[in-house]
């Protein structure tokens, strides 16, 4: 872009630069990328693993201890009974424990993973907002270059006017477009603005950014891709072992219950005390057919989430192949204005600013070739900047 863009600007002498907050701090791609660390959503995704993990400390929790007193054994002709004191502790089958277990240990294990799908999506998020940041800061320049450029031909155009040498429709003509440059001009400025917001709140700074001084450059691809299975399909299947090891929750939970009970009147100073303990089992006899259902939701949620596993990986694999079918079609215009177009243009400016200052051609005819070389900078720009977008997309999906 070196090579096209500075001979163009040097050429007509427009080196005046958009007007850049002065608080504005310049940084490198890769700067913006390991800036990204500071997003709040891993903060986020920190609290949320750390739940996990305090929750799979609970598993294996047991119910309250019950402490009851009891007075039974009375009798027409003894009053006082027999006063019991004692506690009483409810068991679930034990498998339920160790099923429980695991289950928050896979919710707590997906919360580790999704540190990887967070920065593949930071990753693409920040590398779209900055080169499209960077993209609008270029032709931002463009058109400041524009707008002096056609502000230097208002001025001959009014000069020439006065004097009497032209009609006024050249004068006409360059306030136009002048105006409509500086239109043009605040429209990108108020883009820019959006992008720079989406920027600071995707590295969690106060600091306004922009990219590095520099004409826009073209991201190449890396070559190969990750070799590992994308984080976001990775997360995908372990939702499917979260459903899982819930199955084995619901399949112990419909197993007996366990209680016991244990008393003593010693408890309480009785001399020759009565003691003893009792055990029961509780079955599901009643709820048999409702804690069946369960089971039945649990398989049918994992089932669920391996068709979605499965969606989301076709889904993938097709948007990574369409990604790469964008990023040919447009390295294809691209490669049309690296090799001729630009060159062409350049051509134009200076054949037709030969051509006004030897009288060969008019004013209006200045303006025409002018806006159809300047017309050339911005769409390479443009056909630039989707090409760089769809790189970014691919490199999502390859997650580099």
């Amino acid at each position: 872009m070196n090579r096209i863009l500075y001979p163009f600007i040097l050429y007509l002498g427009l080196l005046c630069t958009g007007a850049i907050p002065a608080a504005a701090q310049r940084i490198t791609i890769e700067e913006a990328l390991h800036t990204a660390g500071a997003n709040l959503e891993y903060e986020v995704n920190k609290a949320e693993l750390k739940k996990a993990n305090a929750l799979t400390k609970t598993a294996k929790g047991l119910t309250n201890t019950g402490i009851f007193a009891e007075n039974e054994d009375l009798q027409p002709g003894n009053a006082k009974g027999v006063l019991k004191i004692g506690v009483s502790q409810g068991l679930e089958w034990p498998g339920v424990y160790k099923a429980r277990q695991q289950y928050f240990k896979e919710q707590a294990r997906y919360y580790e993973m999704n540190t990887a799908a967070i920065t593949v999506q930071l990753k693409k998020d920040v590398r779209k907002a900055y080169y499209q940041l960077w993209y609008l800061e270029n032709r931002h320049q463009l058109y400041r270059r524009l707008d002096s450029m056609y502000s230097g031909l208002l001025q001959a155009a009014t000069l020439r006017y006065q004097k009497g040498e032209a009609a006024g429709i050249e004068k006409i003509a360059a306030e136009q477009r002048l105006k409509e440059l500086q239109a043009q001009e605040k429209e990108v400025q108020h883009e820019m603005r959006i992008q720079q917001q989406q920027l600071m709140l995707l590295l969690n700074t106060e600091q306004l950014l922009l990219p590095v001084d520099a004409p826009l450059q073209k991201l190449l691809p890396a070559a190969g891709e990750n070799g590992q299975l994308h984080p976001l399909l990775a997360l995908e299947q372990q939702t499917v072992n979260i459903a899982a090891s819930n199955i084995r929750v619901q399949k112990n939970a419909v197993k007996p219950e366990l209680s016991g009970r244990f008393f003593s009147q010693a408890l309480y100073g009785m001399k020759n005390p009565y003691s003893g303990f009792s055990v029961s089992l509780g079955i599901p006899i009643f709820g048999a057919g409702a804690n069946r259902q369960k089971i039945v939701a649990a398989q049918a949620e994992m089932e669920a989430r391996q068709k979605n596993l499965e969606w989301q990986a076709q889904k993938m694999e097709h948007q990574q192949q369409q990604a790469l079918a964008e990023t040919a079609q447009a390295d294809a215009l691209l490669q049309y204005y690296e090799n001729s177009g630009l060159n062409q243009s350049e051509e134009i400016i200076q054949a037709a600013t030969i051509g006004y200052k030897g009288g060969e051609i008019s004013f209006m005819e200045l303006t025409q070739y002018l806006n159809q070389a300047t017309d050339m900078q911005k769409n390479y720009l443009d056909a630039l900047n989707r090409y760089n977008q769809a790189v970014i997309q691919y490199l999502y999906f390859t997650h580099q």
